[in-house]
């Protein structure tokens, strides 16, 4: 049996993402949703860095996740915003994007001790389903939802919507993204993967899953979902 070949992360600040690789993670990502490159750049240059997932081996770039903060308004807290994330589907299931959110959270937690984060993400069906099986606790976004902690997870969706030209569906809460996923991308997926929990939650939510249209969802970053999190990696590796 051949042997895995092992991923390294290399985080790339904001500061050094050239043209060239922008057009890379670009070229990367259209082969699984299909984007305009102009779309993709503005989404980029909104983001502190980048995580690219590379092969030890070869060097070869394998997929990447965009990471930010963000101001909140609630009292010592801030937003983990996860951007674009994109994997070659030889690379998937080893858990690269849990592995990135906790150590892009613990970066931050370690700058800023008294401070509380929340995560949120404009997900596709795939980020979701990711995201959501690997925690113990999460929630969709609610744009009616009307306590001080909604109105500010409203808030930070709003400005991630508009920062992305993204667009908030008020009627649904969903967001059109103009990112469509390709055939290519679904033959990838067998039928039983649209059975799991979270992807019938996700597709309940959003019918037009595969027409543009994205999900928000948030989570705060507990000891139970840390907790969780470190077991799913643990068991991935």
């Amino acid at each position: 049996m051949s042997q895995k070949v092992a991923v390294r992360t290399r985080s790339i600040p904001r500061r050094s993402f050239t043209p060239e690789l922008v057009r890379s993670l670009h070229a990367l990502a259209d082969r699984m949703l299909s984007e305009d490159i102009e779309h993709f750049r503005i989404h980029a240059e909104t983001n502190e860095v980048v995580h690219v997932y590379e092969r030890t081996d070869t060097g070869a770039p394998v997929g990447f996740q965009f990471w930010r903060t963000a101001a909140m308004d609630l009292r010592d807290c801030r937003v983990v915003i996860g951007g674009k994330l994109r994997i070659e589907p030889e690379f998937r299931r080893r858990a690269l994007h849990l592995r990135s959110s906790i150590r892009f959270y613990l970066e931050n937690q370690l700058r800023h001790p008294g401070t509380r984060f929340y995560f949120l993400a404009v997900a596709s069906l795939f980020g979701f389903v990711s995201i959501a099986s690997a925690l113990a606790d999460y929630r969709l976004f609610d744009p009616s939802a009307s306590d001080a902690e909604d109105r500010a997870i409203r808030r930070a969706f709003e400005a991630l919507a508009a920062q992305n030209h993204h667009r908030l569906d008020e009627g649904t809460g969903l967001f059109a993204v103009g990112i469509k996923i390709t055939e290519q991308t679904l033959a990838q997926y067998s039928p039983p993967y649209f059975d799991r929990p979270e992807a019938r939650a996700y597709i309940r939510v959003n019918p037009g899953w595969h027409d543009g249209y994205n999900v928000g969802v948030w989570f705060r970053f507990t000891l139970a979902n840390l907790a969780r999190l470190a077991s799913t990696i643990a068991r991935k590796r």
